[in-house]
């Protein structure tokens, strides 16, 4: 009896490495600060707990935005030990990583798990290439301005309705020495958000599509008009000081020390603030206006996708199908404020914010994308080259009109 004892003990013994082995551990590459680390954190913790066979480990590329994450990515793709599952744009972002078949197709993990029933069918739609779905949605993303409210109230401030309204604003501000918005101009993204703004206003819904298209010029009139406009609002302070080598994620800085009144961010903006411990009483949001029918806000996807070259695919569709629970972000709503799953609304007595840009985002009100979701990296890199020449002084506007145009032409023959 000792001896079977014995013997049966060995066998488990022997079986206990091989169980540790059997433990998968996926790496999930995000693009989330510090602040979206510890939002996160504990649903990568409840996932862990509630599928002891799984690990789910984070890999954050903080701060850069698509300047610099996407090329993080290419080369851990091209090392052959890619992240399993990586956060990613749409549109143009993530277009290289399909067409170089870096990305896995999930049309079977959409039937398996209901996802397509599960978003509103615009963000399912715009996160397909060539009719295939590689992205489950995490967030649908609407931009507009972030503003001071005390501010606007002691300078007897209303939001603006007009173009014309917001500049009225911004000089009656710059009397006073407070900066209309602030902005931070290293990778380029932020102030591109400024920049596609003045473009929707100055060429219109049409002319700004077929911008991005590269189906109309850009040595225009009025895309010289939009980089006058950033160059006045650089010029004239309306915007911070010095802002071209500013980090993004420093460009708050000026907003809570009352140095300027407003900040071009999306609805991760108030889980911001709680974290900065602002008071968020005096933040509101609101559209800039274009001055144009449809009066269009800048909006964008963001999805999570899974690797080619991952290991453990099914696991990582796993986990994603838990990501898209409403039962998951309700228990995590800091963590998925701006998600588009359906039968999730944010409780608007504890994100006021968040619920106003939500109710934009899930209505009918048409968006344009950021240029960084329509051009690839080539492309913006000369789009961020033409601002910052601008801001700097070193470009005029319709040289960069004309600079911008060279470009898209370049492009254009390299393509055949």
């Amino acid at each position: 009896m000792k001896s079977l004892m014995l013997t049966a003990a060995a066998i488990a013994f022997a079986a206990m490495p091989a169980l540790a082995q059997d433990k998968v551990e996926l790496r999930l590459a995000t693009v989330f600060d510090a602040n979206g680390q510890e939002q996160w954190q504990p649903v990568l913790d409840d996932f862990n707990k509630s599928h002891p066979n799984i690990e789910v480990k984070m890999e954050a590329t903080a701060g850069s935005g698509a300047a610099v994450y996407p090329d993080v990515l290419r080369t851990a793709m091209a090392s052959g030990d890619p992240p399993d599952i990586f956060f990613m744009w749409g549109g143009s972002q993530s277009e290289p990583f399909i067409k170089a078949g870096q990305v896995a197709d999930l049309d079977a993990d959409y039937q398996k798990y209901g996802w397509a029933s599960k978003f509103p069918k615009w963000i399912v739609d715009r996160l397909k290439f060539d009719g295939k779905s590689y992205g489950v949605p995490l967030h649908g993303q609407g931009m507009g301005f972030f503003y001071r409210t005390d501010i606007f109230k002691s300078h007897n401030l209303d939001v603006p309705k007009t173009y014309a309204d917001l500049e009225k604003a911004c000089d009656t501000l710059a009397k006073d020495n407070i900066a209309c918005a602030s902005t931070g101009g290293k990778y380029g993204w932020h102030v591109m958000r400024l920049v596609d703004y003045f473009l929707e206003g100055t060429c219109g819904p049409d002319v700004h599509d077929q911008l991005d298209h590269l189906t109309a010029s850009w040595d225009q009139a009025c895309v010289v008009a939009a980089y006058q406009r950033l160059k006045d609002w650089t010029d004239k302070k309306w915007l911070v000081p010095n802002y071209l080598n500013v980090d993004p994620t420093d460009a708050r800085i000026p907003v809570y020390q009352g140095q300027a009144a407003m900040i071009m961010e999306g609805p991760w903006f108030e889980a911001t603030l709680v974290a900065d411990q602002q008071d968020e009483s005096q933040y509101d949001f609101f559209v800039p206006p274009t001055d144009h029918a449809p009066d269009r806000y800048s909006a964008f996807p963001e999805q999570w996708m899974i690797a080619k070259g991952s290991k453990h695919p099914d696991e990582a569709a796993q986990f994603l199908d838990y990501l898209s629970s409403v039962d998951t972000e309700k228990a995590h709503p800091d963590a998925f404020q701006g998600s588009p799953l359906i039968g999730n609304t944010p409780d608007c007595s504890k994100t006021p914010l968040t619920c106003k840009v939500a109710a934009i985002v899930q209505s009918d009100r048409p968006a344009y994308p950021p240029t960084d979701q329509a051009f690839v990296k080539e492309l913006m890199d000369s789009y961020f080259e033409v601002q910052d020449g601008i801001v700097a002084g070193k470009v005029s506007p319709a040289d960069g009109a004309k600079l911008m145009q060279q470009r898209a032409e370049a492009w254009k023959q390299k393509q055949g």
